[in-house]
């Protein structure tokens, strides 16, 4: 299967640029700080945190209803294309809870406290409004799906490289210029399709309508209409074929290249797939050695800086030992954190037979 243009081969690239071919990286923090300092050399968080602060790239809900960062210009495709399945989720759920005043009412409301361009959290919103405790528990979820809608958006603040909060605003004070009401939504599953395609093909409709969020049906029929070129049941439009990245590389929980194909194999041999995916289907943090999964790794604060442990699923030799040693580096970089240790693990867990949130701190 042919390596997909994922820019782990450290070659020189911009946050934008790999934004772009990654169709979105998650939005919590440190995930997109790591999964930015395995592919863009040099990188440092405040580099993302400026463009978060130009709105050249924008937190929201959108594929499989997660969080992504987008970059600003797929706005009006990925929105339309994924928006209806997202709100119908969540929807019913709030008719049902609300008591003392139905949605439309809510929304109304939460929009006036944010007049004028104010920024506010969940929890600031909440108290200008003082609801009544029937309704209190619910407003984080009324905001939630306003934005949802795209009628908010959540605006990252950094608190640290491994936290941010997020404070709220109206999307037409935030974003003026972009629409994302005019484009059809039929039209923009098709383009998804090709941006999908051209970055991860080739690919299945399963795969595709897995990663997006949308159902069966409508994958197939952007698949199928998006001109793209066939190899068997796979998909592929204007495919850039890469190399698989030589060298060591510390991928991150729900890493691009563990979240982006329903058919987990593709990199992963079947026998590896426990030690790698938990039983919901969380990619834990992986050891990629010259485009192979080769082991886990975590971090954690230590006595004296940052400890990273590493554990392989075979064994490492010394000179993997060394490049893990420098990639940990890169990682106490991020962190501001000196001296960072390098921890020898052995024996990585199977996540599936684990506790939960097992793949969050693997060893």
């Amino acid at each position: 299967m042919p390596w997909p243009s994922t820019h782990l081969d450290r070659r020189p690239t911009s946050i934008i640029e790999v934004a772009h071919e990654s169709i979105g990286l998650y939005v919590p923090p440190p995930v997109s700080h790591l999964e930015l300092a395995a592919r863009v050399p040099g990188y440092r968080t405040s580099e993302l945190d400026a463009l978060l602060a130009e709105r050249s790239l924008i937190g929201l809900r959108c594929l499989r209803g997660s969080a992504f960062l987008m970059a600003v210009d797929l706005l009006p495709i990925v929105v339309p294309a994924t928006r209806a399945r997202n709100v119908k989720a969540f929807a019913g759920f709030l008719r049902k809870s609300l008591t003392t005043a139905d949605y439309p009412t809510w929304t109304g409301r939460i929009e006036d406290v944010l007049g004028l361009g104010e920024q506010l959290t969940k929890a600031q919103i909440t108290a200008r409004l003082d609801p009544p405790e029937d309704d209190r528990p619910f407003i984080t979820n009324v905001v939630s799906q306003m934005a949802t809608e795209s009628r908010l958006i959540g605006i990252r603040i950094p608190v640290s490289w491994r936290s941010a909060q997020i404070a709220y605003t109206r999307w037409a004070d935030w974003l003026p210029a972009v629409d994302v009401e005019s484009p059809d939504p039929d039209a923009a599953r098709i383009e998804l399709a090709r941006l999908y395609l051209r970055s991860f093909g080739p690919a299945s409709i399963t795969d595709f309508a897995w990663w997006s969020g949308l159902t069966k049906t409508q994958a197939r029929a952007a698949v199928e209409t998006s001109g793209a070129t066939t190899r068997g049941d796979l998909f592929e439009f204007d495919s850039v074929a890469a190399d698989p990245p030589r060298g060591v590389r510390l991928l991150p929980i729900w890493d691009t290249l563990f979240v982006t194909w329903k058919d987990r194999s593709r990199f992963i041999s079947e026998v590896l797939l426990p030690y790698v995916y938990d039983r919901s289907g969380n990619a834990t943090s992986v050891v990629l050695i010259d485009g192979e999964v080769a082991g886990v790794w975590s971090m954690s604060p230590g006595d004296a800086g940052l400890e990273v442990r590493a554990a392989p699923f075979g064994r490492f030799t010394a000179a993997h030992w060394t490049a893990i040693e420098e990639e940990a580096q890169v990682v106490g970089g991020l962190a501001h954190s000196e001296p960072t240790t390098l921890i020898r693990v052995d024996n990585p867990p199977n996540l599936r037979d684990g506790k939960r949130n097992l793949f969050m701190r693997p060893v």
